[in-house]
C-alpha cells in the first residue's frame, strides 16, 4: 500500500517522515486543492472542445463574429489561468519550502486581468471601469518587476 501511494502521489510521500505534523497538513491540503483544481480544468477542457466542436461543425452563426472569439478566448484563458495555478500548488509541495511565489502569483493576476479586458463589452462598459483595470494592470506590472528584480539580484548574491 505504501509503494503504491508512492507511485501516485511522489510529490506528497518524499521526506513525508521528516516532516512536522503541520507540514504534513499543508502537504495534504495542497495535494486535495491540486487534486478539485485538476477536476476543474478537465470540466472546463470539456466545456471548451465541446464549444469549439459546436461553433466549428454544427452552429450555423459565423464564427468569425468577434463575440464567438471572445467566448472562445474566455474559456482558453480560464483554463490557462487554472492551470498555471495548479502548477503553483503543485511546485509548492515538491520544492520544500512551504509557500506560494509572489511572482506567480502576480503573474495569475495579471492573467486574469487580460482575461478580464478580453471579455469587456465596450460598447456598454464605463470608461472609468477600463481606466480602472488598466491602472490595476500596470501596479501589478510594477509590482511584477519588483519582484522580479528582486530575486534575480538575489540568485545574484547566492553565487
Amino acid at each position: 500500500m505504501k509503494q503504491r501511494l508512492k507511485r501516485l502521489f511522489p510529490e506528497v510521500c518524499n521526506g513525508w517522515s521528516e516532516l512536522s505534523g503541520y507540514h504534513r497538513f499543508e502537504r495534504l491540503v495542497s495535494l486535495v486543492l491540486a487534486i478539485a483544481i485538476g477536476g476543474a480544468v478537465l470540466v472546463a477542457m470539456y466545456h471548451l472542445v465541446i464549444h469549439v466542436v459546436e461553433l466549428l461543425f454544427i452552429q450555423s452563426r459565423d464564427p468569425f463574429d468577434y463575440r464567438v472569439f471572445q467566448a472562445l478566448f474566455d474559456m482558453i484563458l480560464t483554463v490557462l489561468i487554472a492551470m498555471e495555478f495548479n502548477n503553483s500548488i503543485i511546485r509548492t509541495m515538491t520544492s520544500g519550502k512551504g509557500f506560494i511565489h509572489v511572482e506567480i502569483v502576480v503573474l495569475i493576476a495579471i492573467m486574469a486581468l487580460v482575461r478580464k479586458f478580453m471579455v469587456l463589452e465596450m460598447e456598454t462598459v464605463d470608461p472609468w471601469q477600463i481606466g480602472a483595470l488598466a491602472a490595476a494592470v500596470l501596479a501589478l506590472g510594477g509590482c511584477y518587476w519588483l519582484v522580479r528584480h528582486a530575486n534575480c539580484m538575489k540568485d545574484a548574491s547566492d553565487d
